[in-house]
């Protein structure tokens, strides 16, 4: 059977975390996969939960690291050992679409990367092909996306496989404004985030919404399958700095 290696990081998601392994570990059940999650100093209660579930679950690894999420996923990739590589997020929590689409990826689409939403599935060849992670916390998928892309291999399924239980306020690059985060930490993200940004700044150049619709593949999941829920429209470097004093105006309000 193939071996399946999920490869991921946690911060402070102790609010989601035993719902997220239970339904994780539920989805995958009778596959074989292991899972290796790297947890970056959480501050909460996530520590206690990763080690409880890692001290029942064989093939569960945990590891502790200051490390960026992109940094987190390669810690993880070069622990690993399956073949196909599959990235989950600790704060969602999976239906059983996720067993759906991992079974169907293996039989129909093995050779290819194919990232739904919540889920990534890479074949390790391909990994490690296109550079692996970068040490990001913003734009982390899509810098490996567009890796993968140009070696002819990267697949989109617009499907929500589960759950995110951040809030709503928070999603994507505002992920700074979480309450998993004080004020002096929403800070310091906001300017990590502007640091991302520029660190990628070529894939401002890339019409990714384009790329994702000429390679959406449907793997027949749900009735129907719509656009990728994403809008990054390049932006001058006068409206980039409008934008960031307007963002920390409202992270410095919010805490």
């Amino acid at each position: 059977m193939t071996r399946l290696s999920i490869c991921t990081t946690n911060y402070n998601c102790a609010h989601a975390l035993e719902r997220h392994l239970s339904s994780a570990y539920k989805a995958l059940d009778g596959l074989d996969f292991e899972y290796i999650v790297v947890d970056n100093e959480s501050r909460d209660g996530s520590p206690g939960i990763l080690e409880d579930w890692s001290s029942t679950h064989r093939n569960m690894i945990v590891r502790t690291r200051r490390c960026t999420m992109g940094r987190g996923r390669q810690v993880a990739f070069e622990e690993s050992s399956g073949n196909y590589i599959i990235v989950l997020d600790t704060d969602v929590v999976y239906s059983d679409l996720l067993r759906r689409f991992v079974d169907t990826y293996v039989a129909r689409f093995s050779d290819l990367s194919m990232q739904a939403l919540y889920c990534g599935i890479f074949p390790r060849a391909q990994w490690a092909a296109a550079g692996g992670r970068r040490s990001l916390n913003t734009n982390e998928d899509v810098d490996m996306w567009l890796r993968v892309a140009r070696l002819g291999t990267m697949r989109w399924y617009p499907l929500a496989l589960g759950v995110n239980l951040k809030e709503s306020d928070a999603m994507g690059s505002s992920d700074h404004l979480s309450n998993r985060y004080g004020r002096g930490e929403r800070v310091v993200r906001l300017v990590r985030r502007e640091w991302d940004f520029l660190k990628t700044r070529g894939s401002e150049q890339v019409d990714l919404d384009r790329l994702i619709r000429s390679n959406t593949v449907d793997l027949g999941l749900a009735p129907e399958v719509g656009p990728w829920p994403q809008n990054r429209t390049p932006q001058a470097g006068f409206f980039r700095a409008v934008r960031l004093v307007r963002d920390l105006r409202v992270a410095l309000r919010s805490s």
